[in-house]
């Protein structure tokens, strides 16, 4: 293999600082081959607070493909620093030194270690310390995922949860590959990445668990399937999208007990006014369940408030005639 001169190892670290990402994936891959004659460089413009931000993550994305020891305490510290991008991807340094079986590997593993466990650090750190971890072996990362799973954070969890049931697989590939077979797993996977997935890929595993819940026997899987559902209409509701109204509506529609909450999270951010019906029909049946009541009125008023609506519209006029006791749901309600 030849060896580069110095002039063009610096070249291409300033490359990395490029707006244009085929250029920094270029200096990436060839800094990659050059491997540890780079390093000294690169974790300078790793730990260089007032190059940018750009060009300090895609030093650390080349020292994760280079793995070198002398990277550890330069990732140690940025894992820990203010800037959550700079460290999640110093996390992934040290997923790949704890692989390792020296005393770097050590040192890397106990600060992913840390990370993961303190209830004080950010999710998206301690998901991000998860992830690095399960690259080692099954004895060693079970003890820690079996702790995150009681975790308060919900991201946390989720991640623990799908990772203790080996559901590795990215929700990109449950339209390939189907579901999972337990509920718990799918509403793990949902939380853990329906934030970043497609809205038409969660509108069609909409489509999916709710054939799963048709074939469900047992009431019980069957209401754990529906609150999978429920976190999917959550996740596309966040994104502003109405592409899953449909069986939202209906799901209001059909329902005659409580629904998981985040049906009502999505009919408050997305509903339309075909679902301001079976809202109030069910803000009445719920005469003897108080926070049942509150979140309807809730999605209720959240619904009407963005439509716009006064008490004059037909919408509304139709709920009064067909039922006169939801007078105080729309009077809280309408735009007089």
């Amino acid at each position: 293999m030849s060896i580069l001169p110095s002039a063009d190892t610096a070249r291409l670290i300033g490359e990395l600082s490029s707006p244009d990402e085929l250029r920094r994936e270029t200096a990436i891959a060839r800094l990659r081959v050059i491997g540890a004659r780079a390093v000294t460089r690169l974790l300078s413009l790793a730990a260089d607070e007032s190059a940018p931000v750009l060009a300090r993550l895609s030093a650390l994305t080349t020292l994760e493909t280079i793995g070198d020891p002398r990277s550890c305490a330069t990732a140690r510290a940025l894992a820990g620093g203010p800037d959550v991008r700079l460290a999640v991807a110093a996390i992934g340094v040290l997923g790949v030194l704890a692989l390792g079986d020296d005393a770097q590997a050590d040192r890397a593993f106990d600060r992913l270690t840390s990370l993961a466990l303190d209830a004080a650090v950010d999710s998206d750190r301690r998901v991000a310390a998860c992830r690095a971890l399960e690259g080692l072996p099954d004895k060693v990362v079970a003890p820690i995922l079996a702790a995150l799973a009681d975790s308060s954070a919900p991201a946390v969890q989720a991640h623990a949860a799908r990772a203790q049931a080996g559901a590795t697989q990215p929700i990109e590939s449950l339209a390939e590959r189907g579901l999972p077979s337990d509920p718990a797993v799918m509403a793990a996977i949902v939380r853990d990445e329906g934030g970043n997935a497609r809205v038409t890929l969660l509108r069609d595993l909409i489509d999916r668990v709710r054939d799963r819940e048709r074939t469900t026997k047992s009431a019980a899987v069957r209401a754990r399937w529906m609150a999978a559902r429920g976190l999917l209409h959550q996740q596309l509701a966040a994104r502003n999208s109405r592409l899953a109204v449909y069986d939202l509506r209906e799901t209001l529609t059909a329902s005659s007990d409580p629904l998981p909450v985040g049906f009502l999270a999505a009919a408050a951010e997305v509903g339309d006014i075909g679902c301001l019906e079976p809202i109030a029909a069910s803000w009445i049946a719920a005469t003897g369940d108080r926070w049942w009541r509150d979140h309807l009125a809730e999605a209720f008023a959240a619904i009407v408030k963005r439509e716009k609506l006064t008490r004059r519209h037909a919408t509304l006029k139709k709920i009064l005639e067909r039922w006169p006791q939801t007078g105080q749901l729309v009077a809280t309600a309408a735009i007089k």
